[in-house]
Parts: structure tokens; sequence; C-alpha cells
């Protein structure tokens, strides 16, 4: 069922960012390979967690994505920098436990670009009709990794990486927080 509930939370995921694709002119071919890696579900999860076991999460992040260490550091920081800043300081600290390094991961994480609540992230959102940040969150995450030399789909392949990460680190209840805290909703 927790599975059903990040894969679903993960076709959201999708559908914004093929929106964030389409506003910054990438290749949605990108995005095809992406949800079908997405749906392979177990497969990946297995190669989550042998990969998890011997390199941490930089060092999974690199070997299943096949990005450099700068670029794995600073998409993984840029996911916890918006955690942190939409998590309550205990539960992040509680998440930071699970995630060794995490002051280094936060001081890589670049710079994030403020959005405003307009242009193309309130547009996003009203296109489709998700509200609670979700859409600018996202649309962060994109400039974000843009700025480490990422295209904005990668977003879609370093969340649920991450997320499985924390899950076998952190357990059930700090993944959900973080799902919670990165999509804007329970």
């Amino acid at each position: 069922m927790k599975m059903f509930k990040l894969l679903n939370k993960c076709s959201s995921l999708s559908i914004v960012l093929l929106l964030v694709n389409n506003a910054y002119a990438l290749d949605l071919g990108d995005l095809t390979g992406a949800v079908e890696k997405l749906q392979a579900g177990q497969t990946a999860t297995k190669a989550v967690q042998s990969a998890t076991a011997e390199n941490g999460l930089t060092g999974l992040l690199v070997q299943q994505l096949g990005v450099t260490q700068s670029q794995a550091e600073g998409g993984a920081g840029a996911v916890f920098q918006l955690a942190k800043s939409k998590m309550q300081a205990a539960a992040f600290t509680e998440l930071s436990h699970s995630v060794p390094g995490m002051q280094g991961l936060l001081a890589a994480a670049p710079v994030a670009k403020s959005l405003g609540s307009g242009g193309l992230a309130g547009g996003l959102e009203s296109l489709v009709g998700i509200s609670g940040g979700t859409v600018g969150n996202l649309v962060g995450l994109a400039s974000s990794f843009q700025q480490l030399g990422l295209s904005p789909a990668m977003v879609q392949k370093f969340v649920p990486l991450v997320l499985q990460y924390v899950q076998g680190n952190g357990g059930s209840a700090v993944t959900g927080v973080l799902q919670s805290a990165i999509m804007g909703g329970s």
C-alpha cells in the first residue's frame, strides 16, 4: 500500500514535471522513460537497497542516475533544503538522523531562486489544479537542478530514490513526513 501511495505521488510529480519540461522546452522522451522506471517498482527497490548498503545516498544517485558526485550531493541537498523549509524542526532533526552527512548535502545545494506567487509556478498550479505549493516546490527544485547542470526532469528521478533511501534508513513515518514536505500535502 505504501509503494502504491509513493507511485501515486510520483504520478502527480510526473504530470507537474511534464508541464515544467514544456515550460523549459525539454525533450519529453526523458519523462516517458522516467515513468517506466518508476513503474518497475520492486526491481528498482531491490537495486536501491543493494546500492544504498554499499555507497550511501550520493553513491546510490551516482550509480542509478549517472550523475556526478557533486550533482548527486547538490540535487539531494536541494531536495532536503526544500524539506527543511517545509518541516517542523523536530521532524527535520529526525530526518537528519536518517541521512548521514546531511549538513554537507545541505551545503552542496544551490541557492534557491525565488519564484514568487505568479509566473510559471502560478500558471502551472492553475493548469493542473494542484495547490498547497506542490508546483512551486517542484519548479523550485527544477531551477536548482538546472543550476547543477541537470535537466528539470531529473527531479522526477531523484525524489523517488531519496524517498526510498530515507525509507530504508528512517522508516515509513520519517519518509511520510519528507514526502509530504516535498509534495506539499499528505
